[in-house]
């Protein structure tokens, strides 16, 4: 069913064309069949570089007539995101609009992919009965029966039948894990435990890890302490429906497939749906995708289900062609970047080096940072990577060793708070000069800080505080710079935009750059090199020297018992599936990535 008030909507549409495959024919019959040659907007024309060329303001439905003319595929017209669809909700006046709504399948995870701000946390709140669906009615909820006539005939009109009539319970995980110590000053044992309706709290706090935590408020939690906690006193809930969003903020690879193997006990029990910015946990969790499209912070379009593989890679590719549109001008890259060489020269040296503390103890080997990389660093929580980063930045003192103290070094912390009281561009004023050309052009460009410029830091979301703190320690002059958990809350395209500006920051500087992150894809991007992490969660850790990237990502997976390949179309790290057969062959040789 479609909602009558999009049917008068214009819709909008682009010429992809392939040049390589653009002969003399294709041009002649492009300029001889273009609707617009008889009209004031120019069409297709030839360009001084002799390309074929349509501007994208120009392309109409029409231009599909010549794209049918034309066998090769060199030129195709497809429909870019308009508001379209049944209107689900309207948040305010003037305000965002939600338009379809998923259902649920039984026996199969569900996924939700798109950008921050195009309404994966709305659809979630609808689907678990936390917002009622006000069909862009924004003065007051409409009846019951509305709602249902307006989704009359869609898979989603029984989930929405079951929850108006008290028949479907649900078990909701909010997105704003750090919202949540505000909320709740009990402890991790006593929230747990309140919450247990399936008697699993002592099988889920030793999953979890969450045993040795039991007495500590979430106020004394980092991000991932946090993030296992709210997964637990979700999972504990005996409902019909469980619904996750942003589940793996924070969590390790090791901790994220703990989760993912919950996630798939709960939907052989009930209905499991999750958003997720993590490509990896979607591999791995999902069976089927729903991509989210349009304008972020002014509507989101849900599409049509897709296998998770194929949902994953059309959001990479730009393009859902089972729906004729486009996403985006450019697919998501992923090939690994060719860099400017420079020489092996140390930037940093650091020898072994201790830090104990009442529980847990860190050792570091001695090891070189070199000029002008990039240093991933892989480890589970708990083993001293963010111990390390404070060392380094000389925010703590090793008890064996001795580290440089006049190394000037730019650190992105992991929790980010906002106690700065002024806007973005009044606390970028008092590090750097806004002014420059260079910051301009290599740093607030390309992470999109002109939005957030006039806004207050206090009033910043998650994802949007995390690219100001990360734009922040990049812009600094340093000796060295040091992103811990940067990923965290930006979307897949935020974190290309943060490696293509990685990569170009650091071709052009000598300063070395570490980061402390979670998602593979995002440091086999930009990693020249990695670190390794090992030891005992919680207790003792050792930091091995840096090696090749390849070399320190299979020694890491191999730790984690986790294979990857790259996926053939988009040359994403794509993880396996535990237990799969290409799991099975990759593991028996050794090769835990291929590619």
């Amino acid at each position: 069913m479609r909602d009558a008030s999009s049917e008068g909507r214009e819709r909008a549409y682009a010429a992809i064309i392939d040049q390589n495959k653009v002969t003399r024919e294709v041009r002649d019959i492009a300029l001889k069949y273009d609707p617009l040659q008889n009209s004031p907007r120019e069409g297709f024309h030839i360009t001084q570089d002799g390309e074929l060329h349509i501007d994208d303001a120009n392309v109409t439905k029409a231009h599909k007539i010549i794209a049918n003319k034309i066998p090769n595929d060199a030129i195709r017209i497809v429909r870019l995101p308009t508001e379209q669809g049944t209107l689900t909700h309207q948040h305010g006046p003037n305000g965002f609009r939600l338009y379809e709504l998923p259902a649920p399948i039984e026996d199969r995870i569900l996924g939700l992919l798109g950008s921050n701000g195009i309404g994966k946390t709305t659809t979630l709140k609808i689907l678990a009965g936390l917002l009622t669906p006000n069909l862009g009615n924004i003065h007051e909820d409409p009846p019951e029966e509305t709602i249902l006539q307006r989704f009359r005939g869609t898979p989603a009109q029984a989930h929405l039948t079951k929850l108006q009539h008290g028949d479907l319970s649900t078990a909701y995980k909010p997105q704003r894990v750090d919202h949540l110590p505000k909320q709740h000053d009990e402890t991790v044992r006593d929230l747990i435990q309140q919450r247990d309706e399936r008697n699993l709290a002592t099988t889920l706090q030793e999953s979890l890890d969450l045993n040795r935590l039991q007495n500590r408020r979430l106020s004394e939690l980092s991000g991932g302490e946090i993030q296992r906690v709210a997964l637990a006193a979700t999972i504990v809930q005996d409902a019909d429906m469980y619904l996750f969003d942003e589940p793996s903020s924070y969590l390790d690879v090791s901790q994220r497939l703990t989760m993912n193997q919950h996630l798939k006990n709960l939907a052989s029990q009930g209905n499991v749906i999750l958003a997720d910015h993590d490509l990896i946990t979607l591999d791995i969790a999902a069976d089927d995708v729903h991509l989210l499209y349009g304008t972020p912070g002014a509507f989101g379009v849900i599409s049509r289900p897709l296998t998770a593989r194929r949902g994953i890679n059309r959001f990479l590719e730009g393009r859902i062609p089972e729906e004729d549109l486009k996403l985006r001008k450019e697919p998501i890259q992923f090939a690994r970047r060719k860099r400017q060489r420079k020489p092996n020269r140390a930037a940093v040296r650091f020898p072994q080096f201790t830090k104990a503390f009442e529980t847990f103890t860190l050792t570091v080997q001695a090891g070189t940072l070199q000029e002008g990389e990039v240093l991933g660093i892989l480890g589970k929580n708990g083993l001293g990577k963010t111990t390390f980063a404070k060392l380094l930045a000389g925010a703590l003192t090793p008890d064996t060793g001795t580290l440089d103290q006049d190394l000037r070094v730019s650190y992105k912390p992991q929790l980010l708070k906002a106690t700065y009281r002024g806007t973005v561009h009044e606390l970028f004023k008092e590090a750097i000069n806004v002014h420059d050309k260079a910051f301009h052009a290599e740093i607030h460009q390309p992470l999109n800080l002109e939005p957030l410029w006039e806004e207050p830091v206090q009033t910043l979301s998650g994802g949007q505080r995390q690219r100001v703190a990360v734009a922040l320690a990049l812009a600094r002059d340093a000796d060295m710079h040091l992103l811990d958990e940067p990923s965290a809350f930006l979307d897949v395209e935020q974190r290309m935009a943060l490696a293509t500006t990685l990569e170009r920051l650091t071709d052009r500087r000598d300063a070395p750059c570490l980061i402390i992150d979670h998602d593979l894809l995002l440091l086999d991007r930009v990693a020249d090199r990695g670190m390794v992490f090992k030891g005992a969660p919680g207790t003792k850790g050792t930091g091995h020297p840096p090696e090749p990237w390849k070399q320190s990502l299979n020694r890491f997976l191999s730790e984690i018992n986790l294979t990857f390949r790259r996926d053939p179309d988009t040359h994403r790290p794509r993880a396996n599936k535990p237990g799969s057969r290409k799991d099975r062959e990759q593991t028996s040789r050794g090769e835990h990535f291929a590619g």
